[in-house]
């Protein structure tokens, strides 16, 4: 498996028929790095290149990436796994990408048809970020925060309701 470059030519490598992979560091994801706990870690991809049936360019493989993300349970950090399998399809600008199936998801390369690896898989990593993130056991939570959320604050007084006695004159 040879090299992904950092700025490649996808119709080279699907000439070529190559499979490709590369690891970066998470900090060179920017957008992905910013929604993370940290920026540490590192993202593999593996990735080979061709054409589909009705000649779109193709990329098809996986990223997997193990990064700190903060629990929304107790603010601590925990580690997560995150990977996923993607087919991207590559176009020269956007009117191309409106014209694709919608099962097909796009990359505009633009009119130099060549493209950076982070703008090529950026988005596929935001993608694969839970919309809730807690640790799994909720004893990894700190037990402070668990202890407040679990009921160790009173319960509010019960408070007077103005309108309980319309109850009454609609039931009759």
């Amino acid at each position: 498996m040879d090299q992904l470059p950092a700025r490649f030519n996808p119709a080279e490598l699907a000439r070529s028929g190559r499979a490709a992979q590369t690891t970066l560091p998470v900090s060179h994801f920017s957008r992905f790095a910013a929604i993370l706990a940290d920026n540490s870690g590192d993202v593999e991809i593996r990735t080979t290149f061709g054409w589909t049936d009705d000649k779109h360019l193709i990329a098809n493989g996986t990223q997997t990436c193990v990064v700190n993300m903060t629990c929304q349970r107790c603010q601590r950090v925990l580690q997560a796994q995150l990977s996923s399998e993607f087919s991207l399809v590559f176009v020269a600008q956007e009117e191309d990408a409106e014209d694709l199936p919608e099962h097909l998801d796009p990359v505009i390369i633009g009119e130099n048809e060549e493209i950076h690896v982070v703008d090529f898989i950026e988005d596929e990593l935001i993608l694969q970020i839970p919309s809730r993130v807690v640790h799994e056991d909720e004893s990894d939570c700190d037990p402070a925060v668990i202890a407040a959320l679990s009921g160790g604050q009173e319960k509010p007084a019960k408070t007077h309701n103005p309108f309980a006695g319309l109850d009454d004159l609609l039931k009759k």
